[in-house]
């Protein structure tokens, strides 16, 4: 049974809430894509965390705690604590992430040398393909869940969430390979402009391992 349909059914579920929390996560996801984009374009530029952004924290606060008061109010179906807790915990872990690597990217422009251009380019190739495909599966997955079939369904989230996972995997590689092409070049490339690409490819790496996590609790 699908998140939606299971919260129809308790008038004090939790779940109404933690669906509203991860769309707001999946939407700052996409607005830190846009200032990730920047950092292959011709001409350095950054790109400000926009307004909107700034706001979400105080959203997603408010959320998590309606999350939390809804769990510990008596309910006659004795709800599970333990996972809907987990999944808030994974979100907000997220979505810190994703805040963090949103304030990193908005410091200053980059100047890098001609022989980062081809893996900057790659980094933010694949960070958009990623996000698009992470978004795609969290967002899908409700509708899976609902199949009546639930071999087909096992085999359609498998399926489902293969894609994302590999593309996230690929994500955290190239974030590393190129924090080793820093080095590689750190001559040529201000010791300012280094110590941030360096901590910006971490943040990603981080964000990965959260995006992993995510769609791993949505197998559950």
């Amino acid at each position: 049974m699908d998140l939606e349909s299971f919260a129809s059914l308790f008038s004090g579920s939790p779940y109404k809430l933690l669906q509203q929390h991860r769309v707001c996560v999946l939407d700052a996801l996409l607005a830190v894509n846009r200032q990730v984009l920047c950092l292959s374009a011709e001409t350095p530029t950054t790109h400000s965390a926009s307004s909107w952004i700034k706001e979400r924290p105080r959203q997603l606060n408010g959320l998590e705690q309606a999350v939390i008061i809804r769990l510990n109010k008596p309910s006659f179906t004795s709800q599970p604590k333990t996972l809907p807790l987990d999944i808030l915990q994974n979100q907000s872990h997220l979505a810190q992430q994703v805040f963090r690597l949103s304030e990193r990217l908005a410091v200053r422009s980059l100047e890098l040398p001609a022989e980062m251009i081809v893996p900057i380019n790659r980094l933010t190739s694949q960070f958009g393909k990623t996000i698009y495909q992470f978004r795609k599966v969290i967002t899908e997955q409700d509708q899976l869940q609902s199949v009546v079939f639930k071999k087909h369904q096992r085999h359609s989230l498998k399926r489902l969430h293969n894609s994302p996972i590999e593309a996230v995997e690929r994500l955290r590689l190239t974030s590393q390979e190129i924090r080793n092409d820093v080095y590689q070049f750190e001559n040529n490339i201000a010791p300012v402009d280094a110590a941030l690409l360096c901590l910006i490819l971490d943040d990603i790496i981080d964000l990965s391992f959260w995006m992993e996590t995510m769609l791993e609790y949505q197998k559950l």
